[in-house]
């Protein structure tokens, strides 16, 4: 079983995870490349999950970048 990095963000943000997708894809970074597995609207637990290949996937980055991700038991990247 592979092991995932994973995003969590209160509330629906499913579209957001997609512009995300769109806006590396208007960098050059295709969906492929960019560490995307899945993503999940947790209706019980009001949140988003999103999981990626890896802590420093393209994806990882972009969302890190906008409020209210977190990376829950992970020490954050220093910038």
């Amino acid at each position: 079983m592979a092991a995932y990095h994973v995003l969590v963000k209160q509330g629906d943000a499913l579209a957001e995870v997609d512009g995300a997708l769109k806006a590396l894809e208007g960098r050059g970074v295709a969906r492929a490349a960019s560490g995307f597995h899945k993503y999940l609207h947790v209706t019980q637990a009001a949140q988003t999950v999103v999981m990626v290949g890896t802590r420093d996937a393209p994806l990882a980055a972009e969302l890190r970048g906008r409020p209210g991700w977190t990376e829950p038991g992970d020490v954050p990247l220093r910038t």
